[in-house]
């Protein structure tokens, strides 16, 4: 296999808990080769690293893992539950700091990894999974579960493409350090007001103008309140932007 175009799916706290102590994280994958066809029913190898404080921080925690994938190439697995750890999951003080999973990956199965991505946990209050009282019954919603904010690496540089035509969109290509794995991020606009060395995100954003039904809207940032709506196609990696979750 020449190699992997992993898209992430969600990182969830598991229901699996004691007390206020997340004893696992679920996470899922979507799994697609370089011209973007799914790899299915194939075993894949995980190391699975939680950093603290920022993308280059200290490993509070490492672990490995293999799994298969499905006929859909999506592949789900409990990190904490691994083999070869280092660290104390258990021991994590989530609410003290920020975490990022590092994910490397060696999609035959074997130790051969490459780094996949490295994204923000996002802590969902631990007092929604104790048991609802009748003060806090309903407030357990399944978009809690749902990771919304994604890290996509350091921004470098950016181009401006221009509309082909008089009324066509300006488009801008946003490169960042993690572009091996995500491409070059297609937006709107007519220029970038980011910062070489910014931290950047990928935000889904429900939108429901209606009382009937809604839609996601996707959207790149940094951590200073800058952001521009990704166009619906990446053409980058010809993949629509939902795919980046």
């Amino acid at each position: 296999m020449k190699g992997v175009l992993p898209f992430f799916i969600a990182v969830v706290f598991c229901a699996t808990v004691t007390g206020q102590i997340p004893e696992s994280l679920t996470y899922e994958t979507v799994v697609r080769d370089t011209t973007g066809k799914v790899v299915e029913n194939n075993q894949v190898s995980f190391i699975f690293t939680i950093l603290k404080g920022n993308t280059s921080g200290a490993a509070v925690y490492s672990e490995r893992q293999s799994a298969g994938t499905d006929r859909k190439g999506v592949v789900s697995v409990s990190i904490g539950n691994g083999t070869g750890k280092e660290g104390n999951f258990s021991a994590i003080q989530w609410n003290a700091d920020i975490y990022f999973l590092k994910v490397e990956i060696d999609p035959a199965g074997g130790n051969s990894y490459s780094e996949m991505s490295v994204t923000q946990l996002l802590n969902v209050p631990y007092e929604l999974y104790k048991k609802p009282s009748k003060k806090t019954a309903g407030l357990l919603k399944e978009d809690e579960f749902v990771k919304t904010r994604k890290y996509v690496g350091q921004f470098v540089d950016f181009r401006h493409t221009g509309p082909e035509t008089f009324d066509g969109p300006n488009i801008i290509w946003i490169k960042t350090t993690m572009d091996k794995t995500f491409g070059k991020f297609s937006a709107y606009g007519k220029t970038c007001e980011f910062v070489v060395g910014d931290n950047l995100y990928i935000r889904r954003i429900y939108y429901s103008p209606g009382d009937v039904s809604g839609y996601w809207i996707y959207q790149i940032e940094n951590d200073s309140s800058v952001f521009y709506r990704l166009s619906d196609y990446q053409y980058d990696r010809k993949v629509a932007s939902e795919s980046l979750f």
